[in-house]
């Protein structure tokens, strides 16, 4: 059963990636929603007060950091408002 639980694994988590975005209580409240350039990067969610953020995307940490810090420019958060986290959720290769 071992070699079949990991291919389904495989098969089930191959390219997606998952990144839990804290913003500073003194940042300034965004609906990520409302931000065409951060729901394109992927499934997003978030708590009712906005400031827990989750994003499901198909994008590795470079390039996500690299086109989340574009789609930034769209609202009125910063990086420093922040703090990223890629996610280790036992997808293949995380175990």
């Amino acid at each position: 059963m071992g070699i079949f639980n990991d291919a389904m694994q495989a098969m089930y988590h191959s390219g997606h990636y998952g990144y839990s975005i804290n913003v500073k209580k003194t940042a300034a409240k965004v609906d990520p929603k409302d931000v065409p350039a951060i729901v394109a990067l992927g499934t997003v969610s978030r708590t009712p007060s906005f400031r827990t953020w989750h994003i499901d995307s198909p994008y590795k940490t470079k390039e996500f950091m690299a086109k989340f810090t574009t789609a930034l420019a769209d609202c009125s958060l910063e990086m420093t408002d922040l703090d990223v986290k890629p996610e280790m959720d036992g997808r293949w290769g995380d175990r």
